[in-house]
Order: C-alpha cells, then structure tokens, then sequence
C-alpha cells in the first residue's frame, strides 16, 4: 500500500534582497492508507496541498516531518528512490509536457529503455500499453497532430509500459474538453477495474470523483473527509463551505429536501435520480 504517517511539508521560498525567507505550510499532518486495487479520488480547492501530497507518491517531494511508505519504502530513504519511481508512476496534468519523443511508440519506449528493459521485452510493453489506452492504430503517428484527450492516454500508456503498481494523475483532465475527458477517465478505469492498477486521481470534477471507490477531502493541509463518494457528497453544506462543488444531482436532491420533498440525500448520478423521482408519491 501507500501509507503516510504525520506528513508535513514546507515551501521555502528566499528574497535575494534581504536574503530573508518565507515558509508556507502545505501539508500539516496526513495520515492516509490506500490499499492495492484501490481507485481513490483526492478533491480540495487550490492551496488545498492535494497536487503536493501526489508528488511524495511518487518521491519528487520528500517529507519534510513524518512519512510516506510506498509498499514499506521509505521516500526518505534515496537508496529507495529508484524503486518507488519503477511501483508508482505520474501523470501530469499537461500531457505536451510529458511526452518527448516524436513518434507516438517511441514516446512509449522511452521509459522502458531507461529501465534496461530487453528490446523484445519492450515492443510487448508498448503493445500492452497501446492496448490498455484504446490506441494501438496510432503507434506511428506523431503526438503534435493528436487530440488533447489522446495525448494524455499516450502520457498514461508511457506509464503503462513501466507496468507501475500505482498510477497518481495529477488533474489529468483539466485541460481537456468533454469528450477528451470522457475517455480519459474511461481509461483509467479500465486500468483499475481490469488491470487491478490502484489509482490515484487529483481532479476538480465531481463526475469524475463519483466512479472512485473512496473520495479523500482536502483543506489547509489536511484530510478533513475521506469516505466513499456517496458519503462524502452528502455533506453539501459542508463542501460548499470548503469552496466545492458537489454532483448536480447531489445538490439538485439537497434542494428538493428543502422544499420539503422527501428524497435521498446521497444520489450521485443522474440514473439514481431518475429512480428516486419516479418512486416518489
């Protein structure tokens, strides 16, 4: 699993002027566990320290107070830091910054062949990646001419040919448009219901959030909800207090119970609405 133990961590940031510094408290004390097999969504408003806490999943950051384990690795540890980069993998949230290579197959490779992977053992990771991502017609063509929603599937197959156990997508979604996001959460998905890969989804989107297991809330640096989505989408005053937005079906329910209509609080898709409508009297 990937567990953190009292994570803390500091910004420092220094004027050159008076070569003073500041400090920004980003992480004041998480504690999580997330388990094999798990799809977990991490909601918070900007500052909240969500996109820092995915960066010591992958040990680009260290703690700077308590721990963060990777399957009992320490990201302290840098003799360990070789190890927790090949279990879990990033995805950022602009994929032109990820991909490298000029052709979409070699952008796969790349990865791999840094590991010293075998050639043989390489063209089966990148059809295995192609595969998994639903884009197996376009190993030869160029990433510039793709989609946003394909370029970032490309990004999340260059992780698939590494075969990470975890996958942490910091907002991968953000910058695409309805469609691009659409299949990018389709592929993720896949990737944790049939390949069992644990996923970890920073996003700002509350569809998106619904189809994870468990929904993790953050605030000022700390885990304030993490439930599954149905509980956590209940507290709707709560959330909007936290500058969320909850599923509009969610708070469509939330307003009918104020006007006196007795309906169910914790719907959080559009076909649970549908049936709780239709069976009322």
């Amino acid at each position: 699993m990937i567990k953190s133990r009292n994570l803390k961590f500091k910004y420092t940031s220094f004027n050159p002027e008076d070569n003073s510094k500041t400090e920004f408290q980003a992480l004041n004390g998480i504690n999580i566990d997330i388990h094999a097999g798990e799809f977990i969504a991490i909601l918070g408003h900007n500052g909240s320290g969500k996109s820092t806490l995915a960066k010591h999943m992958n040990a680009i950051f260290v703690p700077s107070e308590g721990d963060l384990f990777v399957d009992s690795l320490n990201t302290k540890d840098e003799n360990n830091i070789w190890d927790i980069r090949q279990k879990s993998g990033m995805v950022f949230q602009n994929p032109d910054n990820q991909i490298i290579a000029t052709i979409v197959e070699e952008d796969i490779a790349f990865g791999p062949e840094n590991l010293g992977i075998p050639k043989d053992e390489i063209k089966k990771r990148i059809d295995y990646a192609l595969n998994s991502v639903e884009m197996s017609d376009y190993r030869k063509a160029v990433p510039s001419f793709l989609s946003g929603g394909q370029k970032q599937r490309i990004a999340i197959a260059g992780i698939i040919a590494m075969k990470p156990k975890y996958i942490i997508l910091d907002e991968p979604t953000a910058m695409l448009d309805p469609i691009g996001r659409r299949d990018v959460i389709n592929t993720i998905e896949k990737l944790n219901k049939e390949e069992g890969i644990t996923i970890v989804l920073i996003t700002h989107f509350m569809e998106e959030a619904i189809r994870a297991d468990r929904v993790i809330v953050m605030d000022k640096g700390q885990v304030v909800l993490d439930d599954i989505p149905k509980k956590v989408f209940s507290q709707v005053e709560y959330l909007k207090n936290l500058g969320l937005d909850v599923p509009q079906v969610t708070e469509l329910s939330y307003n009918l119970n104020k006007l006196g209509i007795n309906i169910s609080t914790d719907i959080i898709s559009i076909d649970e609405m549908v049936e709780a409508i239709c069976q009322l009297k």
